[in-house]
């Protein structure tokens, strides 16, 4: 019995660890974020989802044309945080067969946040804005699945 709890507790403290990021202590412009998951809220359906993604794609290009790469944090984190949600959303409001491309595309998206944010913070300019292509692109994807979807979209 002894063994099981051991082991058990071992366990749990890995889990944790694993769970901890790396780059807690890492500072950004306009105060920092220990967690990296974003403050925005996600939409309630696929549609509106993927319309905020381009929204701060849309202010992450502009920071990056003034040359405020410090600041592409945070709008980044917002789109990782909705692009975690875009396979739930998809189940309710797409059809099934847009389901495996969606999922795919967006965990790709999300996986985006930690190489742009670290680009922007060592102020590469050209590889955050090369970056930032390959994220409109995908995000350009995503809204295609919006427009042959079965709706449930109803108000914003």
């Amino acid at each position: 019995m002894r063994i099981l709890t051991g082991t058990l507790a071992l366990a749990a403290a890995i889990v944790f660890a694993a769970g901890c990021d790396k780059h807690e202590d890492h500072k950004h412009g306009g105060g920092g974020h220990g967690d990296h998951g974003g403050t925005v809220s996600v939409p309630l359906h696929y549609k509106d989802a993927v319309h905020k993604c381009e929204e701060l794609s849309g202010k992450i290009g502009g920071l990056i044309s003034s040359g405020n790469l410090k600041d592409v944090h945070a709008a980044a984190a917002d789109i990782k945080k909705i692009a975690e949600k875009l396979p739930e959303l998809a189940q309710t409001d797409l059809k099934p067969e847009m389901l495996k491309d969606v999922n795919i595309k967006a965990k790709e998206l999300a996986g985006m946040f930690n190489e742009i944010d670290e680009a922007a913070d060592a102020g590469k300019k050209e590889e955050t804005a090369r970056l930032h292509e390959r994220m409109k692109t995908l995000i350009a994807d995503l809204k295609k699945h919006a427009e042959h979807g079965e709706g449930g979209h109803e108000k914003h």
